[in-house]
C-alpha cells in the first residue's frame, strides 16, 4: 500500500550559533527562549527520527514506514544505510553567527575511524541572507597539510587559509565530504545531505558554551578528512530545462543525491512509479501535492516526501520549489541535459569537484559507446 504524500513534524535544534530568520522569514514555531540553529526537517537518524504531522498516518514514524515497505518507499535507485535507514536528511540553518570551521569524512574513513554513521556529502541552497554574508569553502591549494596543522594548534587565522565567497539568496554550493567549509553569520539556507551527524569540527572562534566551557574540537581526525590541494568550491551554475511548461533548474548531481529548483508553471506532472522518492521544499508561495491517495499543501519553508511507489502525481502552484531525489546519473540527469544542448563539462560541475566527480564516470562510459 502507498502510504501517499507526507508531512513531517519539525525537530528544532539549539545550537550556540543559532538565529531567528526561520522565525521571521518563515514563520517557524521555534520555541521561545532558545537560540535555534537548524529546524530537521525529514530525517530518521538515532538523533532524531521524524515524525508524520498529519493524515492517515500522523504519529507514525519514518523508520516505521521504511521498515514495512522498503522498496516500495526507496526506488531501485536509493540504497537504506547501513543500519537500516532512510539515506537523505533534510534540514534548516539558520546561522546568526559564523559556524565552526569543519569538515566531514566520507564513507570510507567514516568507517575506518570507527563512526557510526556514514560519511557526508552535502548541498546549501541559500534562502535568506542578512547584511553582507559570506560562506567559507575549501582550503587554497598552497596549503598543505603541515600547515593547517601548525595554524590549528597556534590558533592562527585558519579563515585566511580558506576560500571565501560573498553570498546571496537563490545560490546553490555542493559541497563533498573532506572540504573544510563553514556557514557564515546572517544566511538561512537548506541543507540536504548524507543521512550522517558526523562533524570534525577543526575552529570555533574560541567560543564558549554557556557553561563557560569552549567546544570540543576534532583535529586528528579532522586532518585526516581533509581533502587537500583540491580546487576551492563556486556556486553551482544552474542548468534550465523548459518542458511542458515546467522549468527545471538542475543544481547539484552525485551518486548520493541531484537537486533542482522547479517552477511548475501552474501544473506539472510526474508519471509513477519512479526509481527514487522525492522531496519537495516549497520555496516562495503555496503549492499543492495532488494524486489518488488524497492532496498535500505546502506553504514556504515546509517540505514533503513522496514515495518511490507513488503512482502518477501533479504539483499545482507557480511557485518555485526544491526537489530532492536519488538519482540514476544517466537517466535523470546527463541524458535530460543532453538533450536540450549542454555540454560535458556543464554537467560536470554540478557533481562538485572535479577530482573526483561521479558524473565523470558516467559521462566517460557513454562517450565510449558514442
Amino acid at each position: 500500500m502507498v502510504p501517499g504524500f507526507l508531512k513531517f513534524e519539525e525537530c528544532f535544534m539549539e545550537r550556540i550559533w543559532g538565529g531567528d530568520q526561520m522565525r521571521r522569514m518563515l514563520n517557524k514555531a521555534v520555541p521561545n527562549g532558545k537560540t535555534i540553529g537548524e529546524s530537521w526537517m525529514i530525517a530518521d537518524h538515532a538523533a532524531h527520527t521524524s515524525v508524520v504531522s498529519e493524515g492517515p498516518l500522523a504519529g507514525r514514524t519514518l523508520h516505521q514506514l521504511l521498515e514495512q515497505d522498503r522498496e516500495g518507499f526507496l526506488g531501485v535507485c536509493a540504497a537504506p544505510t547501513h543500519d537500516g535507514r532512510f539515506p537523505l536528511l533534510l534540514k534548516l540553518i539558520d546561522a546568526g553567527q559564523d559556524l565552526s570551521v569543519q569538515v566531514h569524512p566520507d564513507d570510507e574513513l567514516a568507517y575506518q575511524l570507527g563512526e557510526q554513521d556514514m560519511g557526508k556529502t552535502e548541498m546549501w541552497h541559500v534562502l535568506e541572507t542578512e547584511g553582507q554574508c559570506r560562506i567559507m569553502l575549501g582550503l587554497r591549494r598552497d596549503v598543505t597539510r603541515e600547515a593547517l596543522e601548525q595554524c590549528l594548534r597556534d590558533g592562527g587565522d585558519v579563515i585566511g587559509l580558506m576560500g571565501q565567497l560573498p553570498v546571496r539568496g537563490g545560490e546553490s554550493f555542493h559541497v563533498p565530504s573532506g572540504t573544510v567549509h563553514a556557514i557564515g553569520g546572517g544566511v538561512l539556507l537548506a541543507e540536504i545531505q548524507q543521512n550522517s551527524n558526523v562533524t570534525y569540527r577543526l575552529f570555533d572562534y574560541n567560543r564558549r558554551d554557556a557553561d563557560g566551557k569552549r567546544r570540543e574540537l576534532h583535529l586528528e581526525k579532522g586532518l585526516q578528512a581533509i581533502r587537500f590541494q583540491e580546487a576551492l568550491v563556486r556556486p553551482s551554475t544552474a542548468l534550465r530545462v523548459v518542458e511542458s511548461g515546467a522549468t527545471r533548474e538542475f543544481l547539484a548531481a552525485c551518486r548520493y543525491f541531484a537537486a533542482e529548483k522547479v517552477w511548475p508553471g501552474g501544473r506539472r506532472v510526474y508519471v509513477g512509479p519512479a526509481g527514487s522518492f522525492h522531496i519537495l521544499l516549497s520555496l516562495e508561495a503555496s503549492l499543492t501535492l495532488e494524486g489518488d491517495t488524497g492532496a498535500c499543501r505546502l506553504q514556504r519553508g515546509e517540505a514533503a516526501l513522496v514515495p518511490a511507489a507513488m503512482p502518477a502525481w501533479q504539483v499545482v502552484g507557480r511557485g518555485a520549489y526544491l526537489e530532492y531525489y536519488v538519482p540514476d546519473l544517466k537517466e535523470d540527469v546527463i541524458q535530460p541535459l543532453k538533450r536540450h544542448g549542454y555540454a560535458d563539462a556543464q554537467i560536470l560541475q554540478l557533481g562538485g569537484v572535479a577530482e573526483r566527480n561521479d558524473l565523470s564516470v558516467v559521462l566517460a562510459q557513454k562517450n565510449m559507446k558514442l
